[in-house]
């Protein structure tokens, strides 16, 4: 390695750390302490320590720093340390963005801890009984040295994306499954990007790996955030306008804007209390999404605010169908009902878009008038 690279190579870690920090000021200046973000942060802080270190070992390969013993045991005991608290951060974060709130049981981080401080230990332990045999006078490291580095963190890494590949599977919610699917995904990435650095060590591809996915993975959840429904988990109101601001009259092929508001909800409030009535929010959504799966033609379903929802369908032409399929609606929600102490019933109006003229905002307008028809039709 001569001293150019070693610009490369500093420079290289220089940019990730820049794009570290400021991923860490975007979460955080948000002025919220969810135990999601407070792992944000420690991860970014860790990867951003570990880079710096790294600079520090690429000097003393590039000759920049004398090759001597103590700055080879410095740089090669702090990245260990580090690679092994990137493990554990990660998987932290991974169980935070899961729902998995470990923060309120504290004994299970500090079990999750314990193979990263066991593998602290070893290190350290080996060293104080033979210092020559991690790095031998001439700065060589043992050939045990990378194997036992990054055992730990793949430790963490693959029952991480287990843990998430198991939960995209048992749940129905299409955003939940994405988003388990790309927690998954993230870390095996990263191995990918470590292995080509240890095949190819002429380049930062770990660095820059761990950087773009991590930032992919933050713009993603941003875009997650912003497009989702907190509660409920489908599109929220601004996701809902973009679309329909994208569909257009098609000939041959017809939309139709359906609004639903679910009857004499305010009552379920009041009786039973603000959990109970999200509770309902919920399961109208999950009628809607078995709704959407059971039709058999693309339909878009998302929240439209408080009790009013959302679907709008393409491919169905005419009356009868948009009939069967609110049938369908129905017959999902009276189903899952049925354990409940009340009835959730719901109004629907729908209409169709008409021609090239119409427009999307025009035809909420026309269901949303006869979704209050039928809901004065149910009162009675």
């Amino acid at each position: 390695m001569n001293l150019d690279y070693f610009a490369f190579y500093t420079e290289a870690n220089l940019v990730c750390v820049a794009i570290f920090v400021i991923l860490i000021f975007q979460n955080n200046s948000y002025g919220t302490r969810t135990e999601r973000e407070i792992w944000f942060f420690r991860t970014g802080m860790v990867y951003i320590i570990y880079f710096l270190s790294d600079i520090g070992w690429a000097a003393v390969e590039g000759g920049v720093l004398p090759h001597i013993r103590f700055f080879s045991v410095l740089f090669n005991f702090v990245n260990y340390v580090f690679i092994d608290l990137i493990g554990f951060c990660w998987f932290m974060y991974m169980a935070a963005s899961e729902g998995m709130l470990l923060n309120k049981k504290r004994r299970y981080e500090r079990l999750i801890l314990i193979p990263a401080i066991i593998s602290m230990l070893v290190m350290v332990i080996a060293y104080a009984v033979n210092p020559l045999y991690w790095i031998d006078k001439d700065g060589v490291l043992n050939d045990m040295y990378y194997p036992l580095m990054v055992t730990v963190p793949s430790l963490y890494v693959f029952s991480s994306s287990v843990i998430s590949f198991r939960n995209a599977k048992k749940t129905d919610v299409k955003e939940d499954k994405r988003l388990y699917k790309l927690i998954a995904i993230y870390p095996l990435s990263i191995v990918v990007f470590g292995m080509l650095q240890t095949f190819e060590w002429n380049a930062p591809l770990f660095c820059f790996g761990c950087t773009l996915m991590m930032l992919y993975f933050y713009i993603k959840s941003l875009q997650m955030q912003i497009s989702v429904d907190a509660l409920t988990k489908l599109n929220n109101r601004g996701q809902i306008n973009r679309f329909m601001e994208r569909i257009q009259y098609i000939e041959n092929e017809k939309c139709c804007v359906c609004m639903i508001d679910i009857d004499r909800f305010k009552e379920i409030n009041d009786r039973y209390g603000h959990t109970e009535g999200d509770r309902a929010l919920s399961l109208v959504a999950e009628a809607l999404r078995r709704t959407a799966e059971k039709a058999g033609v693309p339909i878009f379903i998302g929240r439209y605010g408080g009790d009013e929802f959302t679907m709008i369908t393409r491919n169905v032409n005419d009356d009868q169908g948009i009939s069967t399929i609110i049938a369908f609606f129905r017959e999902f929600l009276k189903e899952k009902s049925a354990d409940l102490h009340y009835d959730i019933e719901a109004s629907v109006g729908y209409d169709f878009l008409k021609d090239s003229d119409d427009t999307a905002e025009a035809c909420l307008k026309r269901a949303d008038e006869k979704l209050y028809i039928d809901k004065k039709a149910n009162k009675r």
